[in-house]
């Protein structure tokens, strides 16, 4: 795919080769690291197979959607191996999408039957699972805007150097469309899980430091700090500083795409 690429003799080729290599191996990894996380769960909190077929045929819903949009937008020879390199994201990324829902459904259950320590132990460790898979799952979008953009630019310098055969290149505009879309769709999957995770971290903290029937100020006082520190540790407080995290996570591939327009042309 990249070695017959009709872009070849573009100055950013190499460039393009190089993103698209690592595309595909961040696809793998992800891929795999999702399997993973699969595996790990639980059989109470695994999707049930329609759920699962459903995220699946989304997924594939999505990937062919797509493919149409760009075969519109670009109908030269060889075309196809954006769609294909998209898809490639798309399959690596469909694990991660099943987990990011089973930690979501789960997560917006009633716990209030589960033993203290338990919960917390599960809360934390969902929580490391939602951190590790939405930043592995950014880095793919933002790998794939920059591969559009790459090919974006060259094929503005092979329609410059009447070497494309074409009178027209894609416009820059598509990259930043492309981008808000793989921003919407990281959010999409992060979101609601990382909302249930937080609800549940709220219940059990109220849960284990009750403010009914305190009365003393300073017993009040020490109880509203535990529970805070609690909240903390569990990354239920909504803060500036951990909402700009998430933020900084989910505009990864907005922020990729940016790039890739505003880079000199």
């Amino acid at each position: 795919m990249v070695v017959t690429s009709q872009y070849r003799e573009a100055d950013l080729w190499p460039v393009w080769a190089a993103i698209a290599f690592g595309l595909t191996g961040e696809a793998g990894i992800v891929f795999t690291l999702g399997a993973q996380q699969w595996r790990a769960l639980p059989d109470a909190e695994r999707p049930s197979r329609r759920e699962a077929v459903v995220i699946v045929g989304a997924v594939a819903l999505g990937a062919a959607l797509y493919g149409a949009v760009a075969a519109s937008v670009n109908d030269r020879p060889g075309a196809w191996r954006g769609p294909l390199l998209v898809g490639t994201a798309l399959v690596g990324a469909t694990p991660i999408v099943c987990v990011a829902y089973a930690i979501w459904k789960t997560a917006h259950t009633d716990q209030s039957d589960v033993a203290a320590g338990e919960l917390t132990e599960w809360l934390l460790d969902r929580r490391r699972t939602m951190r590790t898979l939405v930043a592995n799952l950014g880095a793919m979008v933002a790998l794939s805007t920059l591969a559009l953009g790459a090919v974006v630019r060259m094929e503005t310098e092979l329609v410059k150097g009447h070497a494309l055969g074409s009178a027209e290149a894609t416009p820059f505009e598509y990259v930043l469309v492309f981008g808000g879309v793989g921003t919407l769709l990281v959010a999409i999957a992060y979101v609601p899980a990382a909302i249930g995770l937080r609800r549940q971290a709220h219940r059990l903290a109220e849960r284990l430091f009750t403010l009914e029937g305190v009365d003393d100020s300073a017993a009040l006082l020490e109880r509203v700090e535990q529970r805070a520190r609690f909240e903390q540790l569990l990354g239920a407080d909504a803060g500036p500083f951990a909402d700009l995290q998430a933020g900084i996570v989910v505009l990864t591939p907005l922020l990729a795409s940016a790039v890739a327009v505003w880079l000199p042309r």
